[in-house]
């Protein structure tokens, strides 16, 4: 039968029927061709060119039908993934959304003779998390790639506080070190370098005075020593001197802390137990450290936690809300949370509250800074600073009093 002459309506009509999706049923997955209606589709069979690829098929079906439902598999998942991601969806929407391409695999190829089979086995392969009731299987896509994500997260996390831990020890070993050498020690606090204002300086340079041949030939250690022993003589005169003047009552500069002219000022006497008690300790100062580096790492723009008590400070969800109390029940991602109050539970973010000072006594949970994320007690609480004194209940600085900010600490749901 000749073709029809373009522009005539059956040649649009057949052109727009090749174009378009047609029924599956009559689609040929071996030839790859597509029957318009049955009639067709059996003549197809019964054809030289299909028989061939039949013959083929024999030779090794299980290759071809694993090949094709490979393939169908991960057009299916891509779609289910990509277009509807883990949320729970009608298993013939993502059908549907699937045989929209031409080109697409056919069920009837494959090792599923139905979507309920199909269904069915990517629930028993833990693939999908399927379901049904009376409108149809329902399945959702089980992202393990989010999973790998949050486990290779909770290893990291442990892994460092395994790493403070074992940092801490070492710097517990070392101050109880530190301790045992310092015990033995007597130590000698500074004196302050008073000098008489009659004294001159003077400084011999000695520039045109050559050297003896007898000098020059003396070793360096020698010339050395003997440089040492004169400096520590002059040094030893100095602080002779200076204890003299100070215990002499005449004097201008006295242990009394007079001013010049002999009047007594208002200066504060310092002392040695003034001196040694502003003294830094090598443990003072190793945990300062241990601090500063814990506050650059944990302190964030975010700090909502699940467990905490808020107080809503917007008033954009009206009277009844505002100043209102609720806990944190979970978090939507680092900025909001869904915050239960009374028996309504909302959703808000985080510049529409603030955290909560409880009690002394009470338990907190410190949201920000060094210590984020560890419980405490409240001891005290500073109105003229906005802090708090606390005492850590948790974490390998268990026992530790510190002091933080309002804003770092809120009281922790019963």
């Amino acid at each position: 039968m000749p073709k029809h002459e373009k522009g005539t309506p059956k040649e649009i009509a057949n052109r727009s029927k090749t174009r378009g999706l047609q029924k599956l049923r009559w689609y040929c997955e071996m030839c790859q061709k597509q029957c318009r209606d049955q009639n067709g589709f059996k003549c197809h069979l019964t054809s030289e060119a299909h028989q061939r690829q039949l013959l083929l098929f024999a030779e090794n079906e299980k290759r071809y039908i694993s090949e094709f439902s490979g393939e169908f598999l991960r057009n299916f998942m891509g779609i289910l993934k990509s277009q509807f991601g883990t949320r729970r969806v009608r298993a013939n929407e993502v059908y549907q959304a699937y045989i929209k391409d031409k080109n697409h695999i056919h069920m009837n190829s494959t090792m599923w003779h139905s979507l309920t089979g199909l269904v069915q086995w990517l629930g028993n392969k833990g693939k999908c998390k399927i379901d049904q009731n009376e409108k149809g299987w329902y399945i959702q896509y089980i992202d393990y790639e989010e999973e790998n994500r949050k486990q290779d997260e909770q290893k990291r996390v442990k892994q460092e506080i395994d790493d403070e831990m074992k940092q801490q020890e070492l710097i517990d070993a070392q101050l109880a070190r530190a301790k045992e050498v310092h015990g033995e020690q007597d130590y000698t606090e500074g004196t302050e370098l008073v000098r008489n204002e009659d004294e001159k300086i003077a400084l011999e340079l000695n520039l045109n005075k050559k050297q003896s041949l007898e000098t020059l030939q003396k070793p360096v250690a020698v010339l050395g020593e003997s440089v040492f022993a004169k400096s520590k003589v002059k040094k030893e005169e100095r602080d002779s001197r200076s204890r003299s003047r100070s215990r002499s009552p005449h004097s201008r500069w006295n242990t009394k802390s007079r001013d010049y002219d002999g009047h007594s000022s208002n200066r504060p006497s310092t002392s040695k137990h003034d001196d040694r008690s502003t003294k830094k300790s090598a443990l003072d100062e190793i945990r300062e450290q241990e601090e500063r580096r814990k506050e650059k790492k944990n302190r964030k723009d975010y700090w909502l936690c699940p467990g905490i008590v808020v107080k809503v400070v917007t008033k954009k969800l009206g009277e009844d809300y505002y100043k209102a109390k609720g806990v944190v029940r979970e978090l939507v991602d680092d900025y909001t949370a869904k915050v239960k109050i009374d028996d309504v539970t909302i959703k808000l973010d985080q510049a529409h509250v603030e955290t909560v000072i409880p009690q002394v006594g009470r338990e907190m949970m410190i949201v920000n800074g060094a210590y984020r994320g560890t419980k405490a007690t409240l001891l005290k609480i500073d109105e003229k600073a906005y802090s708090i004194a606390l005492k850590l209940s948790s974490g390998i600085c268990k026992g530790r009093e510190i002091t933080v900010p309002y804003e770092d600490a809120s009281k922790l749901a019963v």
